[in-house]
């Protein structure tokens, strides 16, 4: 009885469901907006702009699960930290840029696409300004990295759902003339700036500022095919209104928190977590305490280096590599296993060198680590003790140096003396040297230990530069201590070394590695997903701004 019931209610209830469906228009039927999701012009301004800020963040260094960042790639092709290697060719993974890929193209550029028009309408200019400087600066780093790649096509997925390549060439081109568009933005009467400008706090000034820097770069990086670079660079420099102070360095702020997210350095994490998980590379370490060229040390080591022992590494039972032995094309001038220094005496330098590959010994509590700068880690305050835990030094509140004032300085130092712009070499070098190390030094307090003092090692440098004879040499000096200023920004130094071809670097482990990467394959999730991008041949291919020879670099 009681199921006969039930039945009966719910054939009643249906019908007249039925009736009330029946009785509206039908057209209602037909509505295809999900009324629970948000439209992007029911979004934040801000909301949108915080992710196209943290997407240039992984693009550039990743996130503590991810290691395969741009800077760190970078670093270790220019030997300023390790290649495991043995050859190029196998030295990374297709899907090692996968994650960045998608930063720029999933992340970035649709809430871009989405922010400006929303910011326009609302005469939010800074939003907007701010929304194509960093577009500029990812599209440029895409290029610089990969080569051609999708531009005019992409965030188009029903026009274009396999967007073409534009070319280098191109994409350069347009992203100037969108970094002028967004000088044009930030000075306009805007409703209200942004509330979560990482970078500058809103500030317009510096924006404009950063701006002509970046258009700086595209004039210093594309100075080997185009003829008028000089001219465009000397018109900046006349404006005077770019990167010149330390108060103006573009830059991102990590903090120490650990959890929900975990905001520390990505370097930080993955090495200190977990105890040291990299090695330094012993080439540039020899810069930095061993050059035999130099009477000093380096003043900034030991804020980029924390030695964990100090094992006297001249005794070869204590050297990492006690089972390899030193390759046969090394000369003098290469440095095999840990180095000491050669100024003070100080040992424990325990790296190793460029495309080693062997296995990993248990010496994880012995590798020379990052230091405070600009990871947040630890500075060497000889105590050489093993460290572990996330609790050491700054504990993570480490900086991005993206584009720093001495950064300018050896840029134009370099065109000053290739291509003749406005200013002496000699000078722009010693004032870059001069703000990285007073940068470094200022990142935090190091007491109780000899650092060699700035006037000292500034000069030291400049008689090396007054002692030359060519320009060659002089280049090779203005790009070594560019490379020594880039500690943490790999991207420059990469693009620095394909453009000049200094300095000379250390040989790598085997003979013959294989052709330098002039350009890295396109991501695996850039191949899949669009019948457009052909993957490369080989790791030879160069981009448009590269016309230097074949092997001009190893």
């Amino acid at each position: 009885m009681y199921k006969k019931i039930r039945n009966k209610i719910t054939l009643v209830l249906l019908t007249l469901v039925l009736a009330m469906n029946f009785s509206c228009e039908t057209t209602e039927l037909e509505i295809l907006e999900n009324p629970n999701r948000l439209t992007t012009d029911q979004a934040n301004i801000d909301f949108f702009l915080n992710n196209v800020q943290l997407a240039l963040l992984e693009l550039l260094e990743g996130d503590p699960a991810d290691n395969g960042a741009l800077y760190e790639q970078g670093m270790e092709l220019t030997r300023i930290t390790h290649m495991a290697g043995p050859t190029y060719a196998n030295a990374y993974l297709t899907t090692a840029f996968d994650p960045q890929w998608r930063a720029v193209y999933s992340r970035a550029l649709p809430d871009i696409r989405a922010l400006v028009p929303q910011a326009e309408a609302q005469a939010l200019y800074t939003h907007v300004g701010i929304s194509k400087v960093l577009e500029a600066f990812m599209m440029m780093t895409l290029v610089d990295y990969f080569g051609d790649v999708p531009y005019s096509q992409a965030t188009q997925p029903l026009e274009f759902e396999n967007p073409k390549l534009d070319s280098g060439a191109e994409i350069y081109t347009k992203m100037e003339a969108l970094l002028n568009e967004a000088i044009v933005d930030f000075e306009k009467e805007e409703f209200a700036k942004p509330s979560n400008d990482l970078f500058y706090g809103g500030d317009e000034d510096k924006w404009i500022k950063l701006a002509n820097t970046l258009k700086l770069r595209i004039y210093v990086q594309t100075r080997l095919v185009d003829a008028n670079a000089a001219s465009k660079i000397n018109t900046l420099i006349a404006a005077d209104n770019f990167i010149k102070e330390e108060a103006d360095d573009f830059q991102f702020q990590f903090s120490s928190v650990d959890n929900n997210p975990d905001s520390r350095h990505p370097e930080f994490s993955l090495n200190f977590d977990n105890g040291t998980g990299e090695y330094m590379s012993t080439s540039y370490m020899k810069w930095m305490v061993a050059d035999d060229d130099k009477t000093y040390e380096d003043p900034r080591w030991r804020y980029y280096f924390y030695r964990q022992t100090d094992v006297n590494t001249n005794d070869p039972n204590e050297q990492s590599c006690i089972t390899q032995s030193e390759p046969p094309h090394f000369t003098s001038e290469d440095i095999f296993c840990n180095i000491q220094n050669s100024k003070t005496g100080l040992s424990g330098f325990w790296g190793r060198i460029h495309g080693d590959a062997d296995g990993i010994p248990p010496d994880r509590a012995l590798r020379t680590a990052y230091g405070a700068y600009p990871v947040g880690a630890q500075p060497d305050d000889d105590s050489t003790k093993s460290i572990t835990g996330r609790t050491i030094g700054l504990r993570g509140a480490g900086i991005s140096p993206i584009m720093l004032s001495s950064f300018v300085d050896f840029m134009l130092a370099e065109t000053a003396l290739e291509i003749n712009t406005t200013g002496d070499a000699r000078t722009y070098l010693e004032n870059g040297m001069r703000k990285s190390i007073a940068k470094v030094q200022g990142f935090i307090t190091l007491t109780g230990v000899t650092i060699t003092p700035t006037d000292d090692y500034v000069n030291d440098v400049l008689a090396l530069y007054d002692a030359t004879t060519t320009d060659d040499e002089k280049l090779e000096i203005i790009v070594r201590e560019y490379f020594i200023a880039l500690f943490g920004n790999g991207m420059e130094a990469y693009n620095t070394y394909r453009r000049t071809g200094q300095p000379r670097l250390q040989q790598t482990e085997v003979k013959d590695p294989g052709d330098f990467i002039r350009s890295f394959f396109y991501p695996d999730a850039g191949v899949t997903t669009n019948n457009q991008i052909d993957q490369k041949p080989d790791q030879s291919v160069k981009v448009f701004w590269d016309n230097n020879p074949n092997g001009f670099i190893n």
